[in-house]
């Protein structure tokens, strides 16, 4: 009688089985790949001369919603939206540092630039204010994006903490698509605008 009866349950529990995950293969929508994005800067000019100190980039400082690796949507209302299938390569605060470093050693303007260290003559302070996608338009115009960088720099003597010098920057520009490539092409374009001018600010 035993046998009978776990003969029965397994003929049961196998059609169950089969069924609940032929429906959790049906039911459950699949999620689009998220793309990681990597704007790069092209190689500049290298400087006549170099500057005869050293320059340490501090990390610079955001607000959580930007000191992270999401990309931000700000919409016509004045609300930020994460964007559901692309994040950048690093958190934006990094992401600005390395290109700016990269940027002033390969021009060669400064002496010597370090990301961090200790033991620099100068240091440069960084308030990342917006690094964003912004919606524009209005009622009657259809919305268009927009790819946005504001960010305060403060150059301080690193012996004597004196601020040197302050600045604001901000650029925007033009993103021709929402894809991939359309997104990275607003953001090295407005990255094109901000690093030359904070590196030219840097060795007036």
């Amino acid at each position: 009688m035993n046998r009978i009866v776990k003969t029965k349950l397994a003929v049961l529990v196998l059609p169950l089985a089969f069924l609940i995950a032929a429906a959790g293969c049906s039911i459950l929508p699949e999620s689009a790949p998220v793309q990681l994005l990597d704007p790069q800067l092209p190689s500049p000019a290298i400087a006549n001369r170099s500057a005869d100190w050293s320059l340490n980039i501090a990390r610079p400082e955001s607000d959580p919603a930007r000191d992270s690796n999401r990309l931000l949507v700000r919409t016509g209302g004045g609300q930020l939206q994460v964007h559901a299938n692309a994040r950048w390569v690093a958190a934006a605060p990094e992401l600005l540092r390395t290109q700016l470093v990269r940027y002033l050693r390969d021009a060669r303007s400064i002496s010597e630039v370090s990301a961090g260290a200790a033991g620099m003559n100068r240091t440069l302070a960084l308030d990342l204010r917006r690094f964003e996608l912004v919606e524009t338009g209005g009622d009657r115009l259809p919305n268009r994006l927009e790819a946005e960088i504001r960010l305060e720099a403060r150059l301080y003597d690193s012996r004597s903490a004196e601020l040197l010098a302050r600045e604001l920057f901000e650029a925007r520009s033009p993103v021709v698509s929402a894809d991939p490539a359309g997104l990275v092409s607003g953001f090295e374009a407005v990255l094109g605008e901000i690093v030359p001018a904070l590196a030219d600010w840097l060795t007036d």
